[in-house]
């Protein structure tokens, strides 16, 4: 009985952490250095808050402050994502992720285009596509808090370079697999949650046009994964095992908060979302 209710609680209490977590003073006190590395992420009304808490995580615990790319995913403004933002010490631009479609419309791209409009996850692949073409970037998504500062666990890199975190198991679109005649379950567990990415000629030479044609018929939730970790197998792989960003769901049903000690970062996925919320009060 004790045990039902644990754990009951440890799913319905968050809902109130969440509601807490807007009282939260969102302040960097310590001037920090800037550092030559860019985030880039994309939000939007359904996860404002937590891109909120994601950046304050960065701001707090990086030793060092990144310029700060975010993209609008169109269901709200610059203008409005920007006001969420001031507590942000460092360079920060916000745009919307249609200007990535106008960059990729530029260079015929019509399928990245159409898979753009169709998924909000086609909207992640052209808006990294677009920054990682004339920059390095380093991709966050959302529900990930950073706990330490992660710039010794940044890889050196010289020209393309693509890699990313580590999941807990293989979630791959088969189609890109066949694709590419890459068995990628074989090689490892990857996870586009965090990525760092360059490359000026990336859609070329991974023929992603061609990729996205053949996959039109219909929309799978692990496309734009199974394109990352495709390019990764190419590059640096896995830079970021899960010793460095947790990714798992051991304590999905424990109330207390996780013990952070020696915890980089980590990745609060669908099965653990509820998490994010408890450790942002608790541990940021």
């Amino acid at each position: 009985m004790l045990n039902k209710i644990s754990n009951s609680l440890a799913y319905r209490l968050p809902l109130l952490y969440r509601s807490l977590l807007k009282y939260k003073p969102l302040a960097i006190r310590q001037p920090k250095a800037s550092s030559a590395y860019t985030v880039l992420m994309m939000t939007g009304k359904s996860i404002i808050d937590m891109t909120c808490l994601a950046v304050y995580s960065i701001a707090k615990h990086w030793e060092e402050i990144p310029k700060l790319i975010i993209a609008s995913d169109g269901s709200l403004s610059p203008e409005e994502i920007k006001s969420k933002f001031k507590f942000w010490p460092g360079e920060l631009i916000v745009n919307h992720w249609q200007q990535s479609a106008v960059y990729h419309q530029g260079k015929n791209r019509i399928n990245l285009l159409n898979y753009s409009e169709s998924h909000v996850l086609g909207k992640k692949l052209a808006v990294i596509l677009h920054q990682a073409e004339i920059q390095p970037v380093i991709w966050i998504d959302s529900d990930i808090l950073f706990y330490e500062d992660f710039k010794k666990h940044i890889p050196q890199h010289n020209g393309f370079v693509c890699g990313g975190s580590q999941e807990g198991h293989s979630t791959y679109d088969d189609r890109v697999l066949n694709f590419y005649g890459n068995n990628l379950y074989d090689t490892y567990t990857f996870s586009s949650g965090l990525l760092i990415i360059y490359g000026p000629r990336i859609c070329e030479d991974f023929r992603l046009e061609e990729l996205l044609f053949h996959v039109s018929n219909y929309v799978h939730y692990f496309t734009e994964q199974t394109i990352f970790a495709h390019i990764a197998s190419s590059s640096i792989g896995i830079p970021w095992t899960t010793k460095i960003i947790k990714n798992d769901h051991q304590d999905s049903q424990q109330i207390k908060p996780m013990k952070k000690k020696g915890i980089v970062g980590r990745h609060y996925t669908a099965n653990v979302r509820h998490l994010f919320w408890r450790d942002s009060l608790f541990n940021l």
